[in-house]
């Protein structure tokens, strides 16, 4: 049951954070090639761009942030990586990110003090992006009934609930996502525990 909990959160889910003209992939590839004079290093980072984009947005999305705030916040955090990253060492780059991402969130929604009346739709837009895209018509309304009542669950658990359960499902050890959310590892197992009972018992 928890894994199936997990595979559903995962078909998940003013800018202060820097210029309103964030660039685009290819800009960040011209940003890149001027930061660093490493071809690997610029690759690598290009490379990790496309691969975790789809996942970022998602869980920025479900924490209540607007497609357009989830883009700002992703290039933030990838001009951020290269200005920063390769200056020091860091076992786990995946998990560097999202924490990185998740704290410009957190500032972003600091910023404006509540969230706006359409992040509810962001996020079960996030959530049904991540869905099978091309079920049958019969496999569409079983999957569409599933997913509102899982949104409906997803909806009940509290902020923090929510990023545990979307970062687990993003892969994240306990211990990982205790250093995103800066909390203790035994915090994110309470948090876990308590999300997957009230999540098998709605869906």
């Amino acid at each position: 049951m928890t894994e199936g909990v997990l595979r559903k959160a995962r078909a998940t889910h003013m800018n202060p954070i820097g210029d309103p003209h964030a660039p685009t992939r290819g800009d960040l590839g011209f940003f890149v090639a001027a930061h660093s004079g490493n071809a690997k290093i610029r690759q690598h980072i290009i490379e990790l761009y496309d691969d975790l984009r789809p996942s970022l947005q998602a869980y920025l999305c479900c924490l209540g942030m607007s497609v357009d705030q989830a883009e700002d916040v992703i290039q933030e955090t990838f001009l951020r990586l290269v200005r920063f990253r390769f200056e020091r060492a860091e076992d786990n780059l995946r998990a560097w990110i999202f924490r990185v991402a998740h704290n410009l969130s957190m500032d972003v929604h600091r910023f404006q003090r509540r969230w706006s009346p359409s992040d509810d739709d962001e996020a079960h837009k996030a959530i049904r992006r991540r869905a099978d895209p091309a079920p049958s018509p019969e496999q569409r309304v079983i999957l569409d009934e599933r997913m509102r009542l899982f949104e409906d669950a997803f909806s009940q658990l509290t902020p923090k609930q929510r990023q545990c359960v979307l970062l687990r499902a993003e892969g994240f050890r306990y211990r990982e996502i205790a250093e995103i959310l800066g909390i203790s590892v035994q915090r994110v197992g309470e948090l876990m525990q308590r999300s997957i009972s009230l999540l098998e018992a709605h869906t």
